[in-house]
């Protein structure tokens, strides 16, 4: 046995790798009879426990709280262990769709859709879907569905399918539509973004972040009426006329203060100093500007007080633990708000917006020392809001988002928190640009599985997760995580991720979906410790797009094979152990790539890379990571 082989051999993923063969040979006669002799075609399990996909997790509490239902689809693949379930049958319509699908998953043994006939279903004002009982199950290629109809999901259109024509037909004739098959329906076109849409957005996002910005600093064009220093802060707000801006003269106020009216502040090297007790500014009216201010003496409390909370929504839980908390500056139920050149110490939160829509700029924030004792940077719920240019150091989160569609992130800096940015139930939204250092568990964090989030232009290192997603349709590009301890974790699915630099991380991208329909393509993976990890169990993840791959650093392409598996247990030590591509281009190695390849569920929890780049997508970005590296 040569040196190389013996010191792969002493790895004991690659033993197992090559004995495997074995062990395949003698049972793919059995695995062969498997597969052929079940017949039987399989019937719907409870909807729990499939593999879900379709509606966003807030649309899904929406209908749970209002006591509404959705139309679902169960699909069975004939190369894939888990049932996928569909919240939207024009998801399911969708995904069988796309490039690749039935290669991925296999053709669908059973397709199963909810079976309205006799549910007592009616719609909504708003269009949803309420039935006296829940649907049972119908088989697709027998049902009769009902498209075009006045009928929605929180999302927009969807499709009703019955058992019975005559229902279905019953339906069309009350709510609109037409009564079409099941081979028709898979022909038709939904309005679903698919990440390449979330893609082409992103300039669009751009602009209306720069237009809601500028029509923000239209408030620092108010007239004039001036504090004299003799005065307190409040007595100015007071008496100012609405609609004029009050100019805070150089000086500490210590007081709390409260923006009852249409005015802006605009502090000239001025400071407001609360008592450390409760918020310090407070808004309570639309098109308020806070300019120019450094505030301090915020208050400790992460708790509401005693039947401040009016909310018994299914999110009230999110109210009570960050919503009542004290703050530099809280706007509430406010439309217009206008925050810039602000400076903010506090061991709660910054800025609180709650049910506000703002600007945020050139803002700095800085929290506790230790994140478990603060709170946010800036904080948003369930309205829109535009933060750039600013920087938050210290504290939970620079920016935490709930429910906060079409926000805009960018140009931030993250120094120190928790998490630099921090997304709950929130989709559609545009994370650019920003800069985060040592965050201390990621630096961007899309949890809740929303959909049609962009992360593009972020550099991230020195923390313990670079970028982690989750959810559907989003798009993760051109950013750098390097040097952190997980460079990406991907548990989202239908994302596209496209030329990023992974560069010097302990683990470079760990993927946790166990229906891997991500677009991984043209990223750079370099001097990472360990490339990449898969925590999934589904089926083997294509990691090429239109032959277009990804760049391995040390990845040797087998002869005649033109493919790299990243999670190979030899290919994977390519970089490692000199030599090893020998053994890769093994008869022994070979034979085994050949029955993975052809045997369904034979490289399930693999990556295959079908198109490895022989040069990186970046080369100047990666020059200068190793010049700094080298330094």
């Amino acid at each position: 046995m040569s040196a190389v082989v013996r010191t792969l051999f002493r790895d004991p993923r690659v033993r197992l790798g090559v004995l495997a063969v074995v062990s395949l040979l003698a049972v793919i006669g059995v695995l062969a009879f498997v597969v052929t002799a079940s017949g039987a075609t399989p019937e719907p399990v409870p909807f729990e426990e499939t593999t879900t996909a379709g509606l966003t997790a807030e649309h899904q509490q929406e209908l749970r709280e209002a006591g509404l239902t959705v139309p679902k689809v169960e699909v069975f693949y004939s190369q894939y262990r888990f049932v996928v379930g569909y919240r939207g049958i024009e998801y399911a319509v969708t995904e069988f769709q796309q490039p690749g699908h039935e290669q991925q998953f296999g053709y669908p043994i059973a397709v199963w859709v909810s079976d309205y006939t006799g549910a007592g279903v009616e719609l909504t004002t708003d269009g949803l879907l309420a039935s006296e009982r829940d649907p049972g199950w119908v088989r697709a290629s027998s049902a009769q569905f009902v498209v075009d109809s006045e009928a929605h999901t929180p999302a927009g259109e969807t499709v009703v399918p019955f058992a019975s024509e005559s229902d279905a037909s019953a339906f069309a004739a009350e709510y609109g539509g037409e009564v079409v098959g099941w081979s028709t329906l898979q022909g038709r076109s939904f309005d679903i973004d698919q990440s390449a849409a979330v893609r082409d957005r992103v300039d669009e996002q751009h602009a209306a972040g720069d237009e809601r910005a500028a029509a923000a600093r239209t408030l620092l064009d108010r007239d004039q009426s001036v504090v004299g220093n003799d005065s307190t802060l409040q007595a100015a707000i007071d008496a100012a006329e609405p609609g004029s801006t009050v100019v805070v003269p150089e000086g500490t106020y210590r007081e709390t203060v409260t923006v009852d009216k249409p005015l802006t502040l605009r502090g000239e090297n001025a400071t407001v100093r609360g008592d450390g007790n409760g918020t310090v500014v407070e808004i309570r009216s639309d098109d308020v500007a806070i300019v120019g201010l450094t505030i301090t003496g915020v208050g400790e409390s992460l708790e509401p007080d005693e039947g401040e909370i009016d909310d018994d929504g299914w999110d009230g839980s999110i109210d009570a633990a960050y919503g009542y908390a004290d703050a530099g500056i809280e706007a509430d139920n406010a439309s217009g708000t206008y925050v810039a050149d602000v400076s903010i110490e506090t061991p709660a939160h910054g800025i609180l917006l709650r049910d506000a829509d703002a600007v945020v700029e050139g803002v700095t924030v800085e929290g506790t020392d230790e994140w478990t004792d603060g709170f946010m940077g800036v904080i948003s719920l369930r309205e829109p809001v535009v933060v750039q240019n600013s920087t938050f150091e210290g504290g939970r989160d620079g920016v935490y988002l709930h429910r906060a569609h079409d926000t805009v992130v960018r140009n931030n800096t993250f120094r120190e928190n928790r998490f630099g940015v921090h997304l709950m139930y929130t989709s559609e939204t545009l994370i650019a640009d920003n800069v985060a250092r040592r965050e201390t568990s990621g630096g961007v964090m899309i949890m809740t599985n929303p959909a049609r989030n962009a992360i593009v232009g972020n550099d991230i290192r020195n923390s313990s997760t670079g970028i982690s997603t989750s959810g559907e349709r989003n798009y993760v590009a051109d950013n750098v995580v390097a040097n952190n301890g997980r460079g990406m974790m991907t548990g989202s699915s239908q994302t596209l991720y496209e030329r990023n630099v992974i560069y010097g991380n302990d683990l470079g991208i760990r993927t946790g979906s166990i229906r891997p329909t991500d677009r991984i393509v043209r990223n750079d993976f370099v001097a990472n410790d360990e490339v990449i990890r898969v925590g999934g169990i589904g089926p083997l993840a294509i990691w090429t797009s239109e032959g277009v791959g990804n760049y391995w650093d040390g990845a040797t392409v087998r002869p005649g094979q033109g493919s790299y598996s990243p999670t190979d247990p030899i290919e994977s030590r390519y970089r490692e152990v000199p030599g090893t591509v020998t053994l890769a281009a093994s008869p022994a190695a070979s034979m085994l790539d050949a029955v993975r390849d052809t045997t369904p569920g034979m490289r399930e929890g693999n990556v295959l890379d079908t198109a490895p780049l022989s040069e990186p997508v970046r080369p100047e970005t990666l020059a200068e990571l190793e010049a700094e590296t080298d330094d």
